[in-house]
């Protein structure tokens, strides 16, 4: 089964009741997952997770995948109260059936995410995403759509697509959330206890604390280089805040992020692209 037969199996399985994380690819799902994990919440990963007959997620049975989610995925207990979140990278389309009750959207700069996006996917397709083939692509072909990876497509339109439509299923919800990754990343503490009060889950001050802690960049890079190596390529990156700015200026490449579309999609997000 390819990552994304498993993902579209598990959206199967999603109820009313579970809390849909919208995130587009590289917005920064890792860190929340694993922080709700420490609070003792089940955080679902739709392209490494197999949800079993207790609702909860399992190592899948291929090797290479089950070593993929050993990667990022710690321990954690549940706790009274604990949520199923399910990452997800469909689109809304795909839970009509269901009518999902809460709707969390993950955003991040698209700049970031798009160029985080082709880091991760050149790092993996030789190994574990073995369908697709971008070895030799370049960051303006890979926004072209050359190398196929999926679910949301990897493209300004696809960026724009994927986020107008949660936004809107968001509005239909009766509870939903904005977590932006870059207050994930500067003030954790904050983003995750008004996410937790906004869906009336505990946000106990020391526990969040600690569970933002655990999921620091450095702890989860040393549990996944004591998973995977040294030497291997590393699924935690530095994430950091407006990367964007190594390589954004005023050519081609950047232009390409200054349509009206986008410009405007990113602006109801809280970013500023000019």
């Amino acid at each position: 089964m390819t990552m994304r037969e498993r993902h579209l199996r598990n959206a199967g399985l999603v109820v009313a009741d579970d809390v849909i994380v919208a995130a587009y690819p590289a917005s920064g799902a890792a860190l929340l997952g694993n922080v709700l994990r420490e609070l003792g919440h089940t955080f679902v990963d739709p392209h490494v997770d197999e949800i079993g007959p207790d609702g909860l997620p399992h190592a899948p049975a291929d090797e290479k995948t089950r070593h993929y989610r050993s990667r990022t995925t710690g321990p954690s207990t549940a706790v009274p109260g604990a949520r199923r979140f399910f990452k997800n990278h469909l689109s809304p389309e795909y839970f009509t059936d269901i009518a999902p009750e809460t709707v969390v959207l993950l955003v991040r700069d698209p700049r970031d995410a798009l160029h985080s996006s082709y880091r991760f996917f050149q790092g993996f397709a030789p190994t574990l995403l073995s369908y697709l083939a971008i070895d030799d692509v370049s960051f303006p072909e890979f926004l072209d759509g050359k190398g196929e990876v999926g679910e949301p497509p990897i493209t300004v339109d696809g960026w724009v697509d994927f986020h107008r439509a949660w936004l809107d299923a968001a509005d239909r919800a009766p509870r939903s959330a904005v977590v932006r990754f870059e207050e994930l990343k500067t003030r954790p503490a904050d983003a995750m206890t008004r996410l937790l009060r906004t869906l009336g889950l505990d946000a106990d001050e020391q526990s969040v604390a600690r569970a933002v802690e655990r999921s620091s960049f450095a702890a989860m890079r040393a549990r996944e280089q004591e998973v995977a190596g040294e030497n291997a390529p590393m699924i935690m990156r530095r994430g950091q805040v407006d990367e964007w700015r190594e390589w954004f200026g005023r050519d081609a490449l950047s232009d390409r992020f200054r349509v009206p579309h986008l410009v405007e999609t990113a602006a109801r997000l809280g970013y500023r692209i000019n």
